[in-house]
């Protein structure tokens, strides 16, 4: 059973580690799209389209594949002065109520995501954009960092999740 758990772990992290690139990709896109925009619509007087909508779609899609990455460097925002200050006992069941909460919340915002994109999808709904593109397109990125995230918190419960000593919390390549 460890050894399937950590088969899962690995495909986990390799996902994440895929979305984290996209997510520079389209960072490194938008940088370089928004450059183009300036100098047609500056030097050559000739706007484009569909820049703007690209750059607003490519910033979603980056938040929510960056997101799972965050999560598994526990680089979100965490109050700890309660936690930090309680014996290491209570701590730890703390971090477990904590991490649930965190699981079932951020399952049930991907849960409420994916039923919209669905939704998006079965209806042919397209973005009120000059080019407009499938909305699911676009949506489901958040589905997908969220779940991703979800699954990041679930594998906190594990005490040897919370240690720093381990290959779950090493540092982010």
């Amino acid at each position: 059973m460890k050894a399937i758990f950590e088969r899962l772990c690995t495909v986990h992290d390799t996902v994440t580690r895929v979305a984290a690139d996209l997510a520079a990709i389209g960072l490194i896109l938008i940088v370089v799209f928004y450059v183009y925009e300036v100098v047609t619509r500056y030097f050559f007087d000739s706007p484009t389209a569909w820049v703007s909508d690209f750059v607003s779609y490519g910033l979603c899609a980056s938040v929510f594949l960056a997101l799972p990455t965050v999560t598994k460097a526990k680089g979100h925002v965490a109050v700890t002065i309660l936690v930090d200050q309680v014996p290491e006992k209570i701590a730890d069941t703390i971090h477990v109520i904590i991490s649930i909460i965190g699981f079932a919340c951020l399952m049930f915002a991907a849960y409420v995501s994916a039923q919209e994109n669905l939704r998006q999808y079965t209806k042919n709904i397209e973005t009120l954009a000059t080019v407009a593109i499938p909305q699911w397109w676009v949506s489901g990125f958040i589905t997908l960092g969220l779940a991703l995230s979800a699954l990041y918190m679930l594998r906190y419960v594990a005490p040897s999740h919370r240690t720093s000593d381990n290959a779950f919390t090493e540092e982010i390549d």
